[in-house]
């Protein structure tokens, strides 16, 4: 088969080289870890994965729900007194969210029927490898039913690091993008509603109603 030369050449190259950036760009080398660490007040929701990128940390969570009721839920954005944040065990220093992918953002909802399984990811920015916490705002500690909020505590990255794995994966881009306030938000005289926001039928125990 002839074979180009001459400009023909430089610019088939040249096209190859292209056609070789696209493909990194498309595909980032990420780093990996598959686990099923419950939620310390909702056993049935769990940390499936954490993904390490070089400039974020990505939390895949997944709800299972075992009861005959419909929940409804949602992620809350920085600034609110539910969003989610990480938490380093030895500093106290904190990451707060700045993206979410899959489910609702407040004050939408995601409907979750009895015998439905749902996936969502966190987006945070990349933390060292080390224990930290993952906790639905602070609202979970100002009293109410407890089962309204999430929490994911000592979870030890230096300890799982040699079960981490390669995988090559596209770049990771959340359906919402928060920016992170640059004070914290003011208080509301209001009490928020509960994060969980979740039973359409719920028991006499957990009458707290979600707006």
């Amino acid at each position: 088969m002839p074979r180009a030369s001459g400009p023909w050449a430089a610019l088939a190259g040249l096209s190859v080289i292209l056609f070789a950036l696209a493909a990194a760009e498309a595909y980032a080398q990420s780093q990996v870890l598959s686990l099923n660490w419950p939620s310390q007040r909702d056993p049935n929701t769990v940390i499936t994965e954490i993904e390490m990128t070089e400039a974020q940390i990505i939390i895949t969570l997944q709800l299972r729900n075992k009861s005959s009721n419909t929940y409804r839920i949602f992620v809350c954005p920085p600034g609110d007194p539910r969003s989610f944040y990480i938490q380093e065990k030895a500093t106290g220093r904190r990451h707060h969210l700045s993206g979410s992918r899959g489910l609702a953002v407040y004050p939408d909802r995601t409907s979750v029927r009895p015998g439905q399984t749902i996936t969502w990811k966190l987006f945070f920015t990349r933390i060292p490898l080390a224990s930290f916490s993952l906790i639905e705002g602070e609202a979970g500690k100002r009293g109410g039913n407890p089962f309204f909020w999430w929490d994911f505590l000592n979870i030890d990255l230096a300890k799982l690091a040699k079960n981490f794995k390669s995988a090559d994966r596209p770049p990771p881009r959340p359906d919402h993008i928060f920016n992170q306030p640059s004070a914290p938000a003011a208080k509301s005289a209001t009490k928020p509603a509960p994060s969980l926001k979740f039973i359409d039928n719920p028991p006499a125990s957990k009458q707290q109603a979600a707006p």
